[in-house]
């Protein structure tokens, strides 16, 4: 049932009563699933993120309380609980190696499918793709999260046909024509590259080599902008460049003039804020102008729940930090088979959604989620706490390897 509802991340249309979707019909399924499976064989349960997860949705209903609109306020917390659940689900089925193989094989070959056929759909047509996501912006952070699960995955195993996967999943994410995904993949891929290297080498090296990749980075940008590339891919009449790259000094300033905006509201929002999902709302009443949502994470959660709610984001990002450092930085046991491919990658990962973040609200994406309960599963698996028996189980197995 979990990797049902993993295949089906992009059926996010049509909405139903309080905006469920289809997908959220079979992460229901999966839950209920995991519960029974757990009651069943009296599996010892665990809840990753409870605490951070806690202070969030307390501070949430409080906000929701005094909100200009209590309803939907107390709906966003209800999708917070929600999305925490199917997280726990999956990090309790994820102690198990053989599911692991399972949910990241699922995820791996459904995302090769759903590229393909976006770039079947999109290519020539001159929009972005966005499949039935909510925005375009919402698939390429699907697309982008799937580029590292295939990094992470030893499936396809295949060297062609893995390379050939790579291909088609990234040219997906460029016909969404997020920027905030090209931009994360690169922050994130170089930082997995960096812990990749200081798993073979030493922290001097890591060092070393970052300061001279940072010290390229600024001069090649530099030279883009001097050089007048960058106003000419702004006129280039290329559809993809168009819906992309070109896009970007125009979002630049909108974000800039949004999130001012935002931070003005937080001041008068009071210690715990104006309420979840609310920003909208409330700057369309201050400005008069339609806006589409608060774009950030962090200022959303700065202005919705407060400087209280802000801690639990706080929280949250450091419980997801360490989980990732331990898992990505585990030595392999000598002489086991392993289920993750390059496990570095987990660390490209949570800095490539740290950096979305900055420019679009995912916490309430179903696949981010999914990927936070795999990353639990995987350190409950490595660094102990109650698991289930051998008959249970199926055995125990090494979850860590690393490409070389």
């Amino acid at each position: 049932m979990v990797a049902f509802a993993i295949i089906a991340f992009p059926l996010l249309r049509p909405h139903g009563p309080a905006h469920i979707t289809p997908d959220d019909v079979l992460i229901a399924a999966s839950i209920l699933g995991v519960l029974m499976w757990a009651g069943t064989y009296r599996v010892p349960m665990h809840l990753p993120y409870v605490v951070p997860v806690a202070l969030l949705v307390v501070t949430g209903l409080f906000a929701a309380m005094l909100s200009v609109q209590p309803d939907s306020s107390s709906l966003a917390v209800i999708q917070d609980l929600f999305v925490f659940a199917w997280a726990a689900a999956i990090a309790n089925v994820a102690v198990i190696p053989q599911n692991i193989s399972i949910i990241l094989s699922s995820w791996v070959w459904s995302a090769v499918a759903w590229a393909s056929i976006l770039i079947i759909l999109v290519l020539g047509s001159g929009v972005r793709g966005q499949l039935t996501f909510d925005n375009p912006n919402m698939a390429g952070n699907y697309f982008l999260l799937s580029f590292f699960v295939l990094l992470i995955s030893p499936h396809p195993r295949n060297r062609v046909v893995r390379g050939l996967a790579f291909l088609i999943v990234i040219m997906a994410m460029v016909l969404t024509g997020s920027n905030g995904a090209l931009l994360a993949l690169a922050v994130g891929g170089s930082v997995a590259g960096l812990f990749a290297l200081w798993r073979r080498t030493s922290l001097e090296v890591v060092i070393v080599v970052g300061t001279v990749m940072g010290a390229l980075v600024i001069g090649l940008a530099y030279l883009f902008i001097e050089s007048g590339t960058l106003t000419r891919i702004e006129k280039s009449p290329n559809p993809i460049l168009k819906r992309s790259l070109a896009r970007s000094p125009r979002s630049a300033e909108g974000r800039r003039s949004l999130f001012a905006e935002e931070f003005n509201l937080y001041r008068t929002g009071g210690l715990i804020g104006i309420g979840p999902a609310t920003t909208k709302v409330n700057l369309e009443r201050a400005s008069g102008q339609i806006v589409k949502e608060a774009h950030d994470d962090y200022l959303a959660t700065l202005v919705e729940r407060g400087s209280v709610g802000a801690i639990g984001l706080l929280l949250l990002m450091g419980a997801i930090g360490v989980r990732a450092f331990s898992v990505g930085r585990r030595a392999p046991p000598p002489a086991t088979p392993a289920l993750l491919r390059n496990p570095s990658a987990i660390i490209g990962v949570v800095i490539a959604m740290a950096v979305f973040a900055t420019t679009h609200e995912i916490l309430h994406y179903r696949h981010v989620w999914a990927f936070l309960g795999i990353i639990a599963g995987l350190h409950l698996h490595l660094f102990g706490g109650p698991r289930p028996s051998g008959a249970v189980s199926g055995g125990s197995h090494s979850v860590v390897g690393e490409s070389r």
